[in-house]
């Protein structure tokens, strides 16, 4: 199953009976994804001196949440962009145009990624309703990690998918010729956080060595 570590206490989840697996949980399969989550604090990203435009922040349209509140940020040193997921689907020029304004002519420093956990999108166990380029993503996701998933217990599922799908949002967004070469300069970061609606806490995704994530 996926190995997650925590660095820090999982918000809103007292072990054992967290929907989340500790960080001294024992895995099995051959090759799992590796990542860890790290409790955010409002200087996760560092606030500038000057007031600008320093963030991409691409969110899911089903978040009803205040997420962007767990950075210490003002709302017009943010540019929002919402849609289905969290996703970066190709051919979606909404989100390509975004992007690619905000790399290329605000400049940002940094991308952050945000999911949700009990989000009615990214889910494990269904994709019913979405459209089809978000939908055949998220099979393609599932299908990758559907044996470490199946391994999980059924409450913890769709919070492994959740996490699973920020971590591909961010190699989708790593592909892009504007975002590779602003990283590569130094200019940008990229930064994958889930909130989570019970606690108002968010945490920090981080991945491993393995490359299956």
């Amino acid at each position: 199953m996926p190995i997650r570590m925590y660095t820090d206490t999982p918000p809103s989840s007292p072990p054992p009976t967290s929907s989340h697996p500790s960080e001294n949980q024992s895995h099995q399969p051959t090759n799992p994804p590796s990542y860890s989550t790290q409790s955010l604090h409002t200087n996760f990203i560092p606030r500038p001196d000057h007031l600008s435009q320093q963030i991409l922040w691409i969110g899911c349209s089903d978040s009803d949440c205040t997420e962007t509140t767990t950075l210490n940020f003002l709302p017009e040193e943010m540019l929002e962009h919402r849609n289905l997921g969290n996703m970066i689907i190709p051919g979606d020029l909404s989100s390509e145009i975004s992007i690619r304004h905000a790399v290329c002519e605000l400049r940002v420093k940094h991308i952050v990624v945000c999911g949700h956990y009990g989000c009615g999108i990214v889910r494990a166990s269904s994709r019913e309703g979405l459209p089809g380029l978000w939908s055949s993503k998220l099979d393609s996701l599932h299908a990758k990690h559907r044996h470490h998933i199946d391994l999980l217990p059924v409450q913890q599922r769709d919070d492994v998918f959740v996490e699973l799908n920020i971590l591909d949002q961010l190699r989708s967004l790593r592909g892009m010729a504007e975002v590779e070469e602003a990283t590569r300069r130094g200019e940008l970061s990229l930064h994958g956080m889930v909130y989570d609606p019970l606690s108002g806490r968010a945490v920090a995704l981080s991945e491993g060595c393995s490359e299956d994530v």
